[in-house]
């Protein structure tokens, strides 16, 4: 997360979520044996015979190495977020991050905006082309305000669709918004919106009118729909930008999901650091269309 730091609830939540994670999956290193590469399981909670003393090792090119090579993989993944996440909580806090209570029920969600509707909602769905996209590795974008909003996102690791398709029926409206936004850990998404160039007259129409689409339809500001406000194009706000994104997230995290307890749990069923040595990464899901 770099310089970026989270609200308590925000963090709390990913570094709980983090640890059941752990906790749940199966546990192991890579290592180099005669000069060939293998994939050592110290846990796996389906496979109880493997543990610390008597590690399941696998050549990474077989066939059930290359299964556990992506689950390892996974796994050393979520061990150097958690302990990046706990490092940042002990030098913030003089106690114990709280336990969470999983599933988070949200105070309301009109639209049913949960991981299920993020996942089926198709991007790229816009159909105007401006003449100079930028381009990017998420793709074409039309401004490099977007780009850098899109590079935020990522390095917040808050998975994100650009230009998605919502139609407001109170207007009979149909819009692209600039992002949809998944707070996977709490099971919530929100539409995104970078709000610039006020000073051109139609842009400001039709910024009017979609903020006026989302709210006739019960999108409710800091709740469904996210908006980042540029007063100077020309100079992105990155703070103001991240401000925006952890204050909502913060925000759908009622207090009641956590419970502080003197005992903390800091401790996960994991090898020690010396073990993790990173491999491969895991592949894209096939997006659906528009």
């Amino acid at each position: 997360m770099n310089d970026i730091i989270l609200p308590m609830k925000v963090h709390a939540v990913k570094l709980e979520y983090r640890r059941l994670m752990l906790e749940n999956m199966p546990h192991g290193h890579f290592a180099v044996k005669k000069g060939v590469w293998n994939v050592v399981i110290t846990y796996d909670p389906d496979q109880p015979k493997y543990n610390t003393r008597y590690p399941r090792t696998l050549y990474v090119s077989s066939k059930l190495g290359r299964k556990y090579t992506e689950i390892i993989n996974n796994y050393l993944k979520i061990k150097s977020e958690y302990e990046l996440l706990l490092a940042s909580w002990k030098s913030l806090y003089n106690v114990a991050p709280p336990r969470i209570r999983f599933p988070i029920k949200q105070f309301s969600d009109p639209h049913g905006m949960n991981n299920d509707f993020f996942n089926r909602q198709p991007e790229h769905c816009g159909k105007y082309i401006p003449d100079n996209p930028t381009e990017s590795e998420f793709g074409e974008l039309k401004s490099k305000n977007e780009l850098m909003g899109a590079d935020i996102l990522k390095l917040m690791d808050i998975p994100f669709k650009y230009e998605t398709k919502v139609t407001f029926v109170e207007t009979n409206e149909t819009i692209n918004p600039d992002y949809l936004i998944n707070f996977y850990e709490i099971d919530r998404c929100a539409y995104l919106e970078i709000l610039g160039m006020n000073d051109k007259g139609d842009y400001s129409m039709r910024t009017a009118s979609k903020i006026n689409g989302f709210s006739r339809s019960g999108y409710r500001p800091g709740r469904e729909v996210i908006y980042v406000l540029l007063y100077d194009k020309a100079n992105f706000d990155r703070d103001y930008f991240v401000s925006q994104v952890l204050s909502a997230f913060n925000d759908m995290i009622p207090d009641s999901a956590l419970v502080w307890d003197t005992k903390p749990v800091y401790s996960i069923k994991a090898p020690s650091s010396d073990e993790s040595w990173g491999n491969p990464t895991l592949g894209d899901s096939t997006a659906p269309a528009c």
